[in-house]
């Protein structure tokens, strides 16, 4: 009996211990919504077991892909590298470019002079591919140090648009900030226009949910951005009587929505990282809880399961156009899907080694 006393009291002192540590976020409710249905567009018939890997096993990821006019791939790296991919099935060959930072490498787009700029997690940077050459071009935001720069577009007149996903939860290496984001559950990201020739930052939209992709509008005259963990795509208005406003284009969205990209002609794609999960809902209901379970190591308390990744198809107004889903897990946690000229998809991964190419059916 006294053995088992003591048993119960190591216990409860353990207990104790846990439930008085200080923890290191101060999470917020959210009744989240249940996700939709995926019934008709938005049904899984795993179409991207058709898309060709491309240099798989030669990169450590491709959080987002860039197709450049000499026709090579380019990825970001959580090196905080852009590699080159050149050759052909079977014979691929990747080179770096450049290595801005140390901070992993995430958005990438080509301006209107065609050099390539990078959002790394520590600022924006313009490289020369030819040379390898880089200049930076900002570092803040509204006094603000860049900690999460994540995804961007080119407006028409050469203004960069840009998510910050985490002002906080600056991104690291090897930890995986995004999930504290997530488990706090409290608006610390934002919309930014920069203009590449002063280097002046302005913040469009302040207080969102992780932001993360961004897509200029096939007029130029609004940018979209999409809230990871508010499952949300919104649009800021450049132009027009509507100027310097927002509206929600598509709210409760089926998925884990990371990067967007349009193809010029009205066309929206979303790269949905997974479906829904039924944990985040949970941790988002269970502010108490989620304290509790963030105080433990995170590869004890975020298991989501595997990723069921796929890319949205939506219109300009928000209309769901069109599914591709990944049946198998190939391509991990889906960062980015890049509409091309000549009607190609192309997968970037958060998690896996590997380019996809995916050649959407004839309509």
């Amino acid at each position: 009996m006294r053995a088992l006393l003591s048993v119960l009291g190591a216990i409860l002192a353990l207990l104790l211990l846990w439930y008085v540590w200080p923890s290191s976020i101060d999470p917020a409710y959210w009744d989240e919504p249940e996700p939709p249905a995926l019934t008709g567009v938005l049904e899984p018939r795993g179409r991207l077991a058709d898309a060709e890997p491309i240099a798989e096993g030669l990169i450590t990821n491709s959080e987002d892909v860039a197709i450049g006019p000499d026709g090579a791939i380019y990825a970001s790296q959580h090196s905080g590298a852009v590699v080159r991919i050149t050759g052909s099935q079977g014979n691929w060959q990747v080179e770096t470019v450049a290595q801005p930072t140390t901070l992993p490498a995430l958005g990438l787009i080509w301006d209107l002079q065609g050099r390539l700029i990078l959002a790394a997690s520590d600022g924006i940077y313009r490289i020369d591919v030819d040379t390898g050459a880089y200049e930076t071009l900002a570092t803040e935001a509204g006094g603000r140090p860049f900690g999460f720069a994540d995804d961007l577009d080119i407006g028409p007149d050469g203004t960069i648009y840009f998510s910050e996903a985490s002002w906080k939860w600056a991104n690291q290496p090897d930890v995986p900030t995004y999930l504290f984001d997530l488990a706090e559950n409290r608006p610390y990201g934002a919309l930014i226009a920069l203009d590449p020739d002063t280097g002046e930052t302005d913040i469009l939209i302040d207080d969102m949910y992780f932001a993360n992709g961004v897509a200029v509008a096939a007029d130029g005259r609004s940018v979209f951005v999409l809230e990871t963990f508010r499952y949300r795509l919104s649009r800021y208005w450049l132009e027009g009587p509507q100027a310097g406003t927002v509206d929600i284009v598509a709210d409760n969205l089926p998925g884990s929505p990371d990067g967007v990209l349009g193809d010029g002609n009205g066309r929206l794609y979303i790269a949905m990282n997974t479906q829904r999960v039924p944990l985040v809902a949970f941790l988002h209901r269970n502010p108490f809880i989620t304290r509790m379970l963030t105080k433990l190591p995170h590869w004890v308390w975020a298991q989501a399961g595997q990723p069921t990744a796929f890319v949205l198809v939506i219109d300009e107004e928000g209309n769901y156009l069109d599914s591709y889903h990944d049946p198998d897990g190939r391509f991990g946690f889906l960062a980015n899907a890049v509409p091309d000229e000549n009607g190609d998809i192309w997968l970037g991964s958060l998690t896996e080694g590997l380019v996809g190419r995916y050649t959407p059916p004839a309509e």
